[in-house]
């Protein structure tokens, strides 16, 4: 469904990110350098009502596919207008923080927890090379730095960091039940 959301950036393009989440609608950024900053970009997926009304609105125009339509000019203003793009600076502190993970990645090795709420991200980083990463929503305490992405990007949004945010599994966690045990 993200290519329904692609949107064009100033720049050279770092980072794609789809923040995917069953109970709400995704949310999708993208990291750019321009002119020695870090400028990210994002803008929601449509909800259900606003779905509707857009494809309404791009009745009239006349393509013989979907991936035709996204293409056009015609689509691309008409989501504009119900999927705005916004943009921020990132600090210093942020741009390292990026920079580290572009560095770095993540390590494919280390074993993930999943979950079954469909909390996921979808990753994509084009600088120094391409890589792909899809995780779910509590990650291994070794991806801290892909977590700490995840969260500059929610916080610079202000999108509502329960709902977007990474939280990280720690392998050492005792709950709150098995702490009888050990007492």
């Amino acid at each position: 469904m993200w290519k329904w959301y692609k949107f064009d950036t100033n720049g050279k393009k770092l980072i794609w990110f789809e923040i995917r989440c069953s109970f709400h609608v995704s949310l999708y950024f993208t990291v750019c350098e321009d002119n020695e900053l870090y400028k990210v970009y994002w803008r929601y997926a449509l909800n259900n009502t606003e779905q509707r009304k857009l494809f309404e609105e791009l009745r009239s125009v006349e393509v013989s596919s979907f991936d035709e339509l996204i293409e056009t000019k015609e689509y691309k203003e008409t989501l504009k207008k119900y999927s705005p793009i916004y943009s921020a600076v990132l600090n210093e502190s942020q741009k390292n923080i990026i920079d580290t993970f572009l560095k770095n990645g993540i390590d494919k090795d280390v074993h993930e927890p999943y979950g079954r709420d469909g909390h996921s991200y979808f990753i994509e980083m084009y600088y120094p090379e391409y890589r792909k990463y899809h995780c779910w929503c509590i990650l291994p305490e070794e991806w801290d730095i892909l977590a700490d992405v995840i969260n500059i990007l929610v916080g610079v949004s202000e999108a509502d960091f329960q709902r977007y945010g990474a939280k990280i599994y720690k392998k050492n966690f005792i709950s709150p039940l098995d702490k009888s045990e050990i007492m």
